[in-house]
């Protein structure tokens, strides 16, 4: 490793670092690149290091945005080496990817430069991206822009292509998350599901890696969760019926309503409340309401809770469809309208740290005794979920019929004695619902509409991942069940994603995900899977969940096998985002 006389790590490293990992597909050959790479990165380093590696700029904890749109982008390439805009656009449909019409660009620069600039650092590059990243206001798209033509006028061809990668989060070659844990684990000689835990716990990879160095087994063990700080969620596998569930979680268990809301992550700490959605996105300015019901039902100084964010019609009394809740979600301004329209209500189901200590080594059964003991109910604004434990299908039933009466998706049953596990899916928690066969899936692409709806993106290919071989796996077409509207607001958010176009399709990149249903699945030599879904319809955008929660290729398999009668081939927990739909 070359360092720069301070001592400190040259961006080239870790651009070579990339580029030996865009030749090879091996998952083990990566790991072993990796390693060997930060066994020798500086301690003070290792957590920009390994996040830059992994294709991030900041931490996914850590609520700070680049902020710089594709157009800007090519303003930028399009200024330092003086092509116009028009070339960079034609590269960039050539190319597909910014980072490389970047490179391309720069080794094309139409005027040379007339001095040297000194070699960049990863810490130069760290340090303006952090400097980007605080513009606000007026005239901070200009700052942003001005910050960024200054690191690259300072950089080599091969080093513009993944400083753009990065600016906009998308590194083709970056690792990932499991391969950084692998590596992390081979490079300091420690146990790789202690990497996978304090990962879990801290939603920092790099952080895990420089204690891993500093501190080995005994630091990793060390670390806990701790308030404001979001953790990923623990996830649920489905089952078929409720005595499927009894049969997997040891004959007892706990059954609650499942509601048809958004999960959201309960953040206290004295009179401090955030709230955190599935994506570990900070959402406490859009659900004031939230707020108020939290201070007052809740007694603890301090406490991390999982919860349900639902809402109901004023006048029926029923939950109101999902998307409304997403609509509150998404909007941190005119918050007082949008509360009136959609009044939410907040049903806390897991306790996982509580007054200073972390519950989540806890049996289930222990850990919803202390939640009832600090939650004071609300009326129906804030209370613990409905909850029956039995051993009896009768009992579930009954209670299963009920959530289904009252408009909800059906129950969650779990495990007396499951301790809560972040961001894994395992059968410790299972979901029983009405409607078992939808699907989690990334648009991959896009085709543009006809006659009244041209200029709208109107058929969506969707595809699961394939972890073996790191891709998406394509099952389709999805064009039934989008209101105008919704085509509208698709198409708005599918153009900044668009990478390349083929005629009238555009491929985009994999962020927007949407819950697919179908009525069965079947072999077809048509799309890369070797599958397709039969008459696939929309059955919503998931704005809760992230590229890396995506249904896999394996779940797929699993619902064909067993519609065939043969038994799953892909079972047993599995990390977050590699096993059947979320919770």
């Amino acid at each position: 490793m070359q360092n720069n006389s301070n001592g400190i790590m040259l961006f080239k490293e870790l651009v070579e670092v990339f580029e030996k990992l865009k030749k090879t597909q091996s998952r083990l050959e990566k790991t072993a690149i990796i390693a060997d790479f930060i066994k020798n990165v500086p301690p003070d380093e290792m957590p920009v290091v390994v996040t830059f590696l992994i294709g991030r700029v900041f931490p996914l904890w850590d609520e700070r945005k680049i902020g710089i749109a594709g157009q800007t982008i090519i303003k930028v390439i399009s200024s330092i080496t003086y092509n116009s805009e028009s070339k960079v656009i034609e590269s960039y449909k050539r190319t597909g990817h910014l980072g490389i019409t970047a490179e391309e660009m720069f080794q094309r620069r139409r005027q040379a430069m007339f001095f040297e600039a000194d070699e960049l650092t990863v810490m130069d590059v760290n340090r303006t991206f952090a400097e980007i990243a605080r513009q606000a206001g007026a005239g901070s798209a200009a700052k942003k822009q001005k910050l960024l033509i200054g690191l690259l006028h300072r950089a080599t061809p091969k080093e513009a292509e993944y400083i753009v990668s990065l600016a906009i989060e998308y590194v083709l070659s970056g690792a990932k998350e499991g391969v950084m844990e692998e590596a992390i684990a081979k490079a300091f000689g420690v146990d790789v599901e202690l990497v996978r835990r304090a990962n879990m716990l801290t939603s920092d990879l790099g952080e895990t890696a420089r204690v891993a160095m500093l501190e080995g087994e005994r630091g990793l063990k060390g670390i806990s969760i701790r308030p404001m700080r979001p953790v990923r969620p623990m996830l649920a596998q489905n089952v078929a019926s409720i005595q499927e569930a009894l049969e997997v979680l040891g004959g007892r268990a706990d059954f609650e309503t499942k509601y048809d809301g958004a999960r959201l992550q309960v953040h206290k700490l004295g009179d401090q409340v955030r709230l955190y959605s599935r994506r570990l996105e900070n959402l406490t300015e859009a659900l004031p309401e939230i707020v108020r019901y939290v201070k007052q039902s809740v007694k603890a100084d301090s406490v991390i809770l999982d919860c349900e964010c639902i809402a109901t019609d004023p006048k029926t009394g029923r939950p109101v469809p999902f998307q409304n809740i997403l609509t509150r979600l998404r909007r941190i301004y005119k918050v007082e309208e949008t509360e009136k329209l959609f009044p939410l209500f907040l049903r806390p189901f897991d306790i996982l740290y509580v007054n200073g200590e972390s519950m989540i080594d806890l049996p289930f059964i222990e850990r919803r005794r202390i939640l009832e003991q600090n939650i004071m109910p609300v009326d129906e604004k804030c209370k613990p979920a409905t909850a029956l434990i039995t051993d009896k299908v009768e009992e579930a039933q009954e209670l299963f019929d009920e959530s289904i009466k009252r408009g909800n998706e059906g129950l969650m049953a779990k495990d007396l004695q499951a301790t809560y596990t972040p961001g894994v899916r395992g059968r410790k928690m299972v979901k029983i619902k009405e409607v078992l066969d939808t699907l989690d899936l990334a648009i991959v692409s896009a085709e543009w509409g006809h006659g009244r709806k041209a200029g709208w993106l109107t058929s969506f290919e969707v595809a699961a991942y394939d972890e073996e071989n790191d891709r998406y796996l394509v099952l389709g077409k999805v064009a039934s069940g989008f209101s105008d509207e919704q085509l509208q607001e698709m198409t708005e958010r599918l153009k900044p994603l668009i990478h390349a176009e083929r005629g009238r399709v555009v491929d985009v990149k994999p962020d927007v995900i949407v819950e697919v249903k179908f009525q069965e699945i079947q072999k077809s030599p048509i799309y890369s899977s070797g599958y397709a879904l039969r008459f696939p319809r929309l059955v919503r955008v998931r704005d809760d969940m992230s590229p890396e929660e995506v249904n896999t290729i394996g779940r797929v398999l699993n619902i064909y096998d067993i519609s065939h009668g043969k038994p799953a081939r892909h079972v047993g927990p599995q990390p977050d985002g590699c096993g059947d739909n979320p919770a």
